[in-house]
């Protein structure tokens, strides 16, 4: 096959050009969880983006619901009140943004956790919502149990943390940040 452009198999054949993809668990599993982060992402940028638009002139994405029942009203207008609502929209921001980009990944969906948790109680214990309890479509829900399924897709570098005896380090122990920016595949597996 001289002069060929064609790609030479190990066995002398000519090779498929072709990427396959394995359809295994693993392969899965990776999948779901790349769309779960994407989709959580997005919906945390667009959530975030909805409370802060109008500040800078902007049409919001949608328009931020006070509750339908007098708790959950109670609880929306006190967080924005004391201003609390504005540090979960910003934390809604930068949570979506790493997820979305793939960067401090770990760290953003426990970021995001309290603030999924928040959004399932009112949604369902204060709207009295429970008929959408399993319903797919219904991010008050379903931004909950997208981070939990994220969390534990990451619970790898959530195990580390869990010392049942620990104390405290030295500032020596910042020379460790130099860990932050190596590859996944550069760190030792436990």
């Amino acid at each position: 096959m001289k002069g060929s452009t064609q790609p030479v198999a190990h066995d002398g054949k000519v090779a498929d050009d072709r990427v396959t993809i394995a359809l295994d668990r693993a392969t899965l599993w990776t999948g779901i969880g790349t769309l779960m982060r994407l989709f959580l992402g997005g919906w945390m940028i667009v959530s975030g983006y909805s409370h802060w638009a109008p500040s800078f002139g902007l049409m919001p994405g949608f328009p931020q619901p006070l509750g339908t029942l007098p708790l959950s009203s109670q609880m929306l207008v006190s967080m924005i009140e004391v201003g609390m609502f504005d540090m979960v929209k910003t934390v809604e921001i930068i949570g979506g943004l790493c997820l979305i980009f793939g960067v401090f990944v770990p760290a953003a969906v426990l970021l995001l956790l309290p603030v999924s948790a928040i959004v399932f109680y009112n949604a369902i214990f204060l709207n009295l919502r429970t008929d959408r309890l399993f319903n797919p479509t219904y991010m008050g829900v379903m931004c909950l149990y997208m981070n939990v399924i994220l969390a534990l897709a990451y619970v790898r570098y959530y195990v580390p943390m869990l010392s049942l005896r620990s104390s405290p380090g030295s500032l020596r122990d910042l020379l460790l940040l130099g860990r932050v920016f190596r590859r996944d595949d550069q760190l030792p597996r436990g």
